[in-house]
């Protein structure tokens, strides 16, 4: 079986070995993010099936893909992204390279340094994933009910709409995103519409529904 290093390089390095003996380069770094964000997944999903599995396929998935035009990557690729950001700072060394001591005094290795910066997404990812109750933007009768119950399907008072609308005073970006949903669109096809990545919905639904409970006292 091809190992995904092997695939993803065009076949210059055998296995993840070779890779990470080069020095990182501006060439380089971008597959040795990859494939650390996949290592840590991969030891994540021992103890954090649901949260790690989820987005070590999302990202399995996007490089295979991501060369596809129009192709929209996934959460999991963000662990890749903050992989690279680490990597990037340490140009010309390589991974097996002391960069620091932890907490205990102990030296730390580059490559060590950047799977606890990838540990440490996660983290913040399963604690969002636990603090916050998403408003289902797919399903509007999934939505606790509310004065003006704007958002059910057969609603017809767009006065209403617009009165809620008001009360929460989004951004425009935030606004946008919203009727996209309204208008049954899904997340790819939010991104392709205004342009924008995954992250940057879910920060801003995140918002709207922080306003959303402000406004009408929702536990």
């Amino acid at each position: 079986m091809e190992m995904l290093v092997t695939k993803f390089s065009n076949g210059k390095y055998r296995n993840e070995g070779e890779l990470f003996k080069e020095v990182i380069s501006s060439k380089n770094v971008k597959l040795m993010g990859e494939m650390i964000a996949l290592q840590a997944l991969r030891v994540r999903k021992r103890h954090d099936f649901l949260i790690a599995d989820k987005l070590y396929i999302g990202l399995i998935k996007d490089l295979h893909h991501m060369n596809k035009i129009d192709y929209i990557v996934s959460e999991g690729y963000d662990c890749a992204q903050t992989a690279i950001c680490f990597l990037w700072q340490f140009i010309g060394q390589t991974v097996d390279e002391i960069c620091g001591t932890d907490k205990k005094g102990n030296e730390v290795t580059i490559r060590l340094a950047c799977y606890r910066e990838v540990g440490g997404y996660l983290d913040k990812f399963r604690r969002k994933q636990e603090k916050l109750d998403y408003i289902n933007f797919t399903n509007y009768k999934a939505l606790p009910a509310d004065p003006v119950n704007c958002f059910e399907h057969e609603q017809t008072d767009y006065s209403k709409y617009d009165t809620l609308i008001e009360a929460l005073h989004l951004t425009d970006l935030e606004l946008a995103i919203l009727n996209c949903y309204m208008n049954g669109m899904v997340q790819s096809e939010v991104c392709a519409e205004l342009g924008i990545g995954r992250g940057t919905i879910y920060h801003r639904k995140v918002s709207i529904q922080k306003r959303y409970y402000a406004c009408f006292s929702i536990n």
